[in-house]
């Protein structure tokens, strides 16, 4: 491609090709509202109508007025990593239990059921129109045809963890013939996802990794790779590989579980995830280990390949000029960063349980139960000796923010009449947080102006954690699965594993190891309800920070927050002007 990146590049022009307003998602576009003829003429029209492949695939840093997000907060804050700093946004529909399949399913939700559609039905357009583009080389009709399914793939991986069993389409629909479209079975949506992944596997004419600066964005074999092995995951793990699901749904049970346990699906996600890493390490990608303990993991997490990130199997930009008005990397900015700093809103803030999710770099763990005091000037006390990603993910009270000028946060209120509060204080900033995001924003916190932040959907670092949380689950705990956790520990500076492990505490060794390394990277949420886990969900703490004339502080954990939980949100409702259109698709249960 010769212009700007794929991401960049979904503009006007693009929109105005596509079909996206039909009544039904999959419906086929009316007469005179889509010129097929025009847009499959010639490759260029035909690139740009590939950009908007791309419009939808997910993004993780949404900015305050984003309607894919809460209106402005991240999954973070209804899962137990973060908690939403202002009363009035979405976010705060879920801690008090007053949601419904449209809260879930339209925009200002968690997520947009129609999105999903509207790019699969893209999709379609593409496949069924690409080998009439008069100057498209081969290569280049068996490249967008595997674009197509990797897309799809991935869209339908999505919906795959939220709603269960799906409907398969693979064709564009005529709605006035009232067809019937019935939700397919947990093992036919997995299998199905499976094989569009084969598909893009086995073309020749899709590039195992961007080598082209400008083409970042676009789907790789890699993608396929990656993607079999996370859907198998999530097809070994407690909520659907089972013989009884989180409700009974009678003769539908097949739609939102397997109906029996088999161990070896675990031994299935195993596989597939190590072929994943055999392919990615064969063609370029390898975890980052070159930048120092603190320095590997903000590069893997927030840089792009050109800066040093080799890690990368699927990421996105956040397009200012797509979902957003063109400050939309500001609003984003804004949404992530602490309050008290400039330009900050709040939006999304840490809670104190994820700090607890990191330990000690001897392994031990800090003693939260008990009220720390410091010594005189150490606010940093009890965060001094947690391990390099705490320190590059978590902004905390005392932390260097930026060093030109320094600026230190302060997540502390007065302790006794005489201290002023901290910039960040609860008291000052009418917060519900002392803790921040320092993650994401390396490199760039003096800015007030915003910028394009990386969203890592994927990382080779997730194919680790899959191959070893499938290998311990299949036949306990074993050399593979330790080695492949201490690559990601070590370059991150922790110790070793014990080889002693049972594995049960491996287990939930690996999934803190998950929530540690993955942190604020959308996939607490999910992992917690595929565990079937819901625990964390529903207390959530904070400290209290206090600082007194002599220079110390004192650290309290208290809980600052009770949420609702229901098992029926174990999976998303569907939309319910969706179901009530009678073509089949059956309402998960609950709802």
């Amino acid at each position: 491609m010769k212009t700007k990146n794929i991401i960049l590049s979904i503009v006007l022009m693009a929109s105005l090709l596509v079909p996206i307003s039909c009544k039904d998602y999959l419906q086929m576009p009316k007469q005179g509202s889509f010129n097929k003829d025009a847009v499959f003429a010639n490759i260029r029209n035909t690139e740009i109508y590939l950009y908007s492949l791309y419009q939808y695939v997910p993004k993780i840093l949404y900015g305050w007025s984003n309607p894919a997000a809460l209106n402005g907060p991240s999954r973070v804050t209804i899962s137990d990593e973060g908690i939403c700093g202002l009363y009035f946004y979405r976010s705060n529909d879920v801690y008090v239990g007053a949601v419904n399949s449209s809260w879930f399913t339209t925009a200002n939700g968690e997520d947009i059921f129609s999105w999903h559609w509207t790019t699969i039905k893209r999709c379609i357009v593409m496949l069924q129109n690409i080998d009439n583009v008069p100057d498209a080389t081969p290569e280049i009709k068996g490249r967008y045809k595997a674009e197509c399914n990797a897309i799809m793939a991935l869209e339908y991986l999505e919906m795959f963890k939220r709603y269960g069993g799906l409907p398969i389409v693979k064709d564009l629909i005529n709605f006035t013939e009232n067809p019937k479209i019935p939700r397919e079975s947990i093992d036919a949506t997995y299998k199905y996802i499976i094989s569009l992944c084969d598909a893009v596997i086995a073309n020749p004419d899709i590039p195992a990794i961007i080598t082209n600066q400008i083409e970042f964005g676009r789907a790789t074999k890699a993608w396929a790779y990656g993607i079999k092995a996370r859907a198998a995951l999530y097809a070994a793990s407690p909520l659907f590989n089972s013989a009884t699901p989180y409700l009974d749904f009678g003769e539908n049970n097949k739609l939102i579980c397997f109906t029996n346990y088999d161990v070896n699906r675990w031994k299935t996600a195993r596989d597939y995830a190590l072929e994943a890493i055999q392919f990615c390490e064969s063609n370029g990608y390898a975890m980052v280990t070159s930048y120092g303990i603190n320095r590997n993991y903000t590069v893997a997490c927030e840089k792009f390949p050109n800066n040093g990130n080799t890690e990368l199997i699927i990421a996105t930009l956040k397009n200012p000029g797509l979902e957003e008005n063109v400050a939309g990397s500001a609003l984003v900015y804004t949404a992530w960063k602490a309050k008290g700093l400039a330009a900050a809103g709040g939006r999304n803030m840490v809670n104190h349980n994820a700090v607890e999710f990191y330990r000690n770099t001897d392994g031990s763990s800090v003693n939260w139960e008990q009220k720390i005091t410091t010594a005189p000037n150490d606010p940093t006390a009890p965060y001094k000796n947690l391990e390099p990603r705490f320190q590059q993910s978590i902004g905390y009270n005392g932390a260097v923010w930026q060093t030109a000028p320094l600026l230190k946060l302060e997540f502390f209120d007065p302790g006794e009449t005489g201290v002023i509060s901290g910039i960040n204080g609860m008291i000052k900033t009418t917060n519900t947080s002392n803790y921040g995001f320092h993650k994401y924003f390396h490199d760039f916190e003096v800015s007030t102006a915003g910028y394009m932040p990386l969203n890592p959907i994927m990382r080779l670092a997730e194919m680790y954690t899959i191959a070893a949380e499938a290998s311990n689950e299949f036949q306990g705990p074993n050399a593979k699965a330790f080695d492949l956790m201490d690559v990601i520990r070590t370059r991150s500076g922790m110790p070793k594993l014990d080889r002693t492990m049972t594995q049960t505490s491996l287990r939930e060794l690996i999934r803190n190891e998950c929530a540690v390394e993955f942190f604020a990277e959308d996939h607490r949420y999910f992992d917690l309800k595929r565990w079937k886990t819901p625990e964390p969900f529903k207390k959530i703490y904070n400290l209290k920070i206090l600082k007194f004339l002599n220079n110390t502080y004192t650290y309290e954990k208290y809980l600052s927050q009770t949420r609702v939980w229901n098992d029926f949100w174990f999976l998303h409702p569907f939309p319910l002007a969706e179901v009530l259109k009678n073509y089949g698709l059956i309402q998960n249960p609950g709802w």
